[in-house]
């Protein structure tokens, strides 16, 4: 037996290193890389086509943090952008999705439909697009109406930040 696996051993490490440095397809997010002259970014305001109000106002700023934070782009005001994000925030929808046993409603879920497009400054051609792009948190219920309110603007901004990272991610990703 100690002669076999002496006779395996140096084929097990060839393919662990090639693994190893293969990485396997896998990569960090937001780690892929633009063109170079693609440096600076311009977040414009998102067209809100629901009844929910300051909503693109929350989805604007999780897109300057987000790409703040990265560093992979930097922020600038249009005038000075080669890249330009916008889009429209098409649909919100919230209904309850579970009841106590006394028929009370005691979870919402609420989502949140968006259309994204990212633009050349220069030429005007689109760098990058998402239609439907689409996500969901749920929040709980209380008898407070207004308790309910902010546990629904508290799921919403945070649909607002997962849904600029997919963005960020998307645009330096290709996915």
């Amino acid at each position: 037996m100690p002669f076999r696996q002496k006779k395996y051993f140096p084929i097990l490490i060839l393919l662990l290193l090639f693994l190893l440095v293969s990485g396997c397809g896998y990569r960090l997010r937001g780690t892929g890389e633009l063109r170079e002259d693609l440096q600076r970014v311009a977040i414009l305001p998102f067209a809100n086509k629901t009844f929910e109000s300051q909503v693109e106002n929350d989805l604007y700023d999780a897109l300057v943090d987000e790409f703040a934070r990265s560093k992979n782009l930097k922020v600038v005001a249009a005038s000075d952008a080669d890249l330009l994000i916008s889009g429209t925030i098409d649909v919100i929808d919230s209904h309850a999705i579970s009841y106590s046993s006394d028929d009370k409603t005691y979870e919402y879920r609420v989502s949140m439909t968006i259309d994204v497009e990212v633009t050349e400054a220069r030429s005007r051609q689109v760098y990058w697009r998402r239609s439907a792009m689409r996500e969901v948190e749920e929040y709980k219920a209380t008898d407070d109406p207004i308790t309910i309110d902010r546990r629904k603007q508290a799921a919403l901004k945070c649909l607002c930040q997962v849904l600029a990272e997919n963005i960020h991610d998307g645009l330096f990703t290709n996915f």
